[in-house]
Parts: structure tokens; sequence; C-alpha cells
């Protein structure tokens, strides 16, 4: 056996021409025509709930849990899973078992290696003594007398291989081998794209959180900045617009400082649920009749919730990227309603009643959608900060839309609060201006600017029917030439 430092060398070198095809060191058809030894249903259940069991508990050793229990399951003496690196160019030993354990961290070639055959043929492999057309394995003590290797799949793709190795010549892999080899990497699959989820959304958090204080933070000092860079440059009416733009983008990250307990409640859900489930799936494991149908579709239930979790955290990504906004055919009614997602645990929290009167099959308008997330989320935020002082049952917020004429959208968001000073009316929409005392004075100057690009209009007054504020903008409908 060689040491860890040696083991390392297995990684840098480079293929050399082959000393012998492929043909000649694979054995794939013989599986097949070999006894089969009979299943063992208590080792292999045995080894799906301790799967199960790391997924619950530490998912980050999920791959080594995988290769540990195929080590157990398969009576072999070495056992592995590789991994493409980012690059595509190598596969990276990611988790090893038995024998080959020194070689952890080691490698192989993508265009040239048993990893990468297999990939190119997207089938089970079965290799005699490989050393002779790669040569570069025989650094990789105890030489293999058998390889047989499996694909590994995460969302349908094929992302490296599982690999068990006999080095005694006495041990022959054969069709039940196969067998419980692709069911174990069907099932780590599924949960290593759980795991590669629940990593994301921690990452996501964690970067939300000192973005916001960042953000916080650079928005006092451009608003500093601007102020008086305006007073320098009135008569430039471009270097206001790009600080108009850089805050635009500050003011959108920081409010979601407010969005913060409303987005960590809808990424719970998911994680709870895939908790939950893969609670009973240990359960369901470990009862005297283990039932893997039932683990089966618990297991389809984790990997969904995954995507769920996930797909959250590309709504949030979208809300807060500053890629130029791209316009596409849509309905003002879903905006609406996945904007009061990110807000829905913020109106729940307030005590708000919320009412929509959407018309129903209005025609598409062309915006951008995370554009127009923003002008609903910072107006109803708005409406929300109006009402604190009212008692929680008579905060109220009506959101409506309606056809104003066969070319033009129009949506309109009431709130019961005090109502607008007449006095503030005409400056309402003024960049810097505020009547909070902790305000930017761009919100509404930025919903503003939104709604002008797609060539409509915005305004505010007191005609509300629940005799607060009322704002309204108008959109012109996709139709229109």
């Amino acid at each position: 056996m060689t040491d860890p430092a040696h083991s390392q060398n297995i990684a840098s070198v480079e293929a050399a021409t082959p000393a012998a095809p492929l043909e000649s060191i694979l054995c794939t058809d013989e599986l097949l025509n070999r006894p089969r030894r009979p299943p063992d249903h208590d080792k292999e259940n045995s080894a799906l709930a301790a799967l199960v069991s790391a997924l619950a508990d530490s998912p980050r050793t999920i791959l080594q849990t995988l290769a540990d229990k195929v080590l157990e399951v398969l009576d072999a003496d070495s056992t592995g899973l590789s991994l493409l690196t980012k690059d595509g160019n190598r596969f990276c030993w990611a988790a090893i078992a038995g024998a080959w354990r020194p070689h952890l961290g080691g490698g192989t070639p993508r265009n040239f290696g048993p990893c990468g055959d297999v990939l190119d043929c997207n089938a089970t492999m079965l290799f005699t003594h490989w050393e002779r057309r790669y040569p570069y394995l025989s650094a990789a003590k105890p030489l293999a007398e058998e390889g047989l290797l499996v694909p590994f799949f995460v969302n349908g793709k094929a992302v490296g291989t599982i690999w068990v190795i006999a080095h005694r010549n006495n041990r022959k892999f054969d069709a039940e081998d196969q067998r419980l080899l692709e069911s174990m990497g069907r099932f780590a699959s599924a949960a290593y794209q759980t795991v590669e989820s629940i990593e994301e959304l921690r990452l996501e958090a964690a970067a939300r959180e000192k973005a916001d204080a960042e953000l916080r933070e650079l928005a006092d000092s451009l608003e500093s900045q601007v102020r008086a860079r305006t007073k320098e440059l009135e008569h430039r009416d471009v270097a206001l617009a790009k600080a108009r733009s850089e805050l635009a983008h500050v003011t959108k990250v920081t409010g979601l400082g407010v969005l913060t307990a409303s987005i960590a409640h809808e990424v719970n859900q998911p994680l709870c649920a895939i908790a939950t489930n893969g609670e009973s799936s240990l359960r369901w494991l470990t009862r005297d009749e283990p039932d893997i149908e039932e683990v089966r579709v618990l297991t389809k239930r984790i990997v969904a919730d995954a995507r769920r979790a996930s797909e959250i955290v590309g709504r949030i990504r979208d809300i807060t990227s500053q890629r130029a906004p791209e316009q596409k055919p849509l309905s003002i009614d879903d905006v609406i309603n996945e904007s009061l997602t990110f807000l829905h645990y913020e109106l729940q929290e307030k005590g708000i009643i919320m009412s929509l009167d959407l018309t129903r099959e209005l025609p598409q308008i062309v915006a951008n959608r995370a554009q127009l997330q923003q002008v609903i989320v910072n107006l109803t935020i708005n409406a929300v900060q109006a009402m604190t002082q009212l008692a929680s049952a008579d905060r109220r917020i009506s959101i409506r839309t309606m056809l104003s004429d066969p070319e033009t959208v129009c949506c309109s968001i009431e709130d019961s609060g005090p109502g607008i000073d007449p006095e503030h009316l005409p400056r309402l929409f003024d960049t810097f201006f505020t009547t909070k005392d902790t305000g930017m004075g761009m919100g509404l100057a930025i919903c503003q600017s939104i709604v002008e690009a797609h060539g409509g209009g915005i305004r505010a007054n007191n005609n509300s029917v629940l005799g607060g504020a009322c704002f309204s903008f108008d959109l012109r409908t996709r139709r229109v030439q």
C-alpha cells in the first residue's frame, strides 16, 4: 500500500500511450454468466437506513457514508466515488473506503481513464487489471484485480462514477453486485442533490445577512455623496442618472431587510419537510419488515422539497440582480401574487388584512418581472409602514387590477392609514424627498422611473376607498404596437 503523499502523485500523472485496447480489459459481459450470489436484504436495508440517517443528521458526510456502506454490502476491498472537477478535465476521488483509502483526493484524467469511459458509454462497466491500459494506475496499490463502475447522476446529468474494487483474485463481481451498486447509486444521487440544495440555501442566507449590513452602510455613504454631488452638478443630468441607478440597486437590496423574516419563513417550510420525511424514512427502514416502497416515496418528497427551496432562492436572486433588465410578455396578476409571496410573513406578523380584486383574463404586458416586483413590494411596504399607529384590526390593504381602456392595464394599492398630507403630494416622487425619519427618499422615485421606463405612469392621491392613501400605475398592453 502506498503512503498518502505518494498517492497524490496519481492525480498529476499524465496519460501515457495505451498499452492495451479498451476491449482487452473489459469483462462486463461476464457479469450475467457468472453464478449470482443470493441477495441479502437485511444488509441492504441497513445500508439504506444508514444513508437516510446521514442525510438527516450529518448531510455533508453522505458521500463517505455511501462509500463505507458499498464496501460493506458488496464485500469489496476498496470503494469510492469520483466526481468531475469544475473544469471537467479530471475526476477527483471525493470519497474512498477500504484499501485505497490513503488515495483520497487523488484522481484520473477525464479523457483517458476508466471513469471517463463509463461516462462516455453511459453504462455499467467491469474492468480487469486496468493498469494494462492506463499505466498511471499502477501507482495505486494494491492493484485492482477487478473494478466495477456505474455512472453517478445529479439532476439527470452524469457528474461522476461509483466504483468497487476487488484486490483478491478469488473475488469476482456478479449481476447481484451490479444491482446493488446501481440501486445504492440512485438513492445516493437523490440524497446528494438534496445536500447541495441545503448547502446552497445556507450560503445564500449567510451572504444575505452580510450583504444587508454592508449595503446599508454603503447606502448611507452613497446618499451623502450624491446629495453633495447633485448640488454641484445640477446642470449635468447624465452623473445624476448614474447615481440614481446605483442607489436604485442599493435600495432594492437593502429593502430585503424588511423581507428577511418572510424569506426565512418561506425557506424554512421545505427544509422542515425534508427533515420530517428523512426521519420518517429512517423509521420505515428500521421496522421489523422495512417498507422500501414507502422509503422511495418519501425520498421523492425530499427531492421535491429541496427543489422548492431552491426555486425560492432563485426568485430572491432575480429580485436582487443588477443585470440589464430583460422584458418579456407577462401577466400583471402573476407579478402581484409572486411579490406578495415575499411579503407573506411580514403581512401576517403585522396583522394586515389583505384583499385582492384582480380582474380576470387581462391582456399581457411586456415588462421586466423583477423590476415590477420591486414596484409592488415598495408600494406595499410603504402602505404597511403608514399603518403602524393603527390597531391590528384596522390595518387593511387592497390591491386591484383593471383594464382602464383596451390598451392600458391599471394596478392600484390602497391602505387604511392616515393618508398623504396635501402639501406633500406635489413632491412625493421627487428624488430624496421623504417624510420618514430614517427614509432615503428613493423608493417612490425608483418606482416612478421603473414605471415610466415601461411606458407607463404612476400617481398618488387620498381618494382611497379604505380612507387612506392610494398609489396607482398604468402599463401599456402587449397588443399595442
